[in-house]
């Protein structure tokens, strides 16, 4: 897995005679949007890596997903026992 989700991202190259400066940009190119300190950050693949590090994102990203799919099953869970416990517990009160 690596860190990060799959991202495209179009760019201006900064000559004054392109078509980018007219509006249509170049791309799309292969990046990961990473959170770094507490900030989204884009960081930029190389094209030699780019097949391996999406495939990373990709199989990371599932497992972000599944994760907060377990979370979601875990809190039902836990609402339940917690809601039969108290169906099914009584105060001792000695008499």
């Amino acid at each position: 897995m690596i860190h990060g989700m799959p991202h495209e991202v179009l760019r201006k190259c900064g000559k004054k005679t392109c078509k980018c400066n007219r509006g249509t940009k170049h791309g799309p190119y292969p990046a990961l949007s990473v959170n770094r300190q507490g900030r989204q950050k884009i960081v930029m693949i190389k094209k030699a890596d780019a097949t391996s590090v999406l495939n990373g994102a990709e199989r990371y990203k599932h497992f972000q997903q599944t994760l907060a799919r377990i979370r979601r099953i875990d809190k039902e869970i836990n609402q339940i026992l917690v809601k039969l416990k108290i169906d099914t517990t009584t105060d001792y009160i000695p008499g």
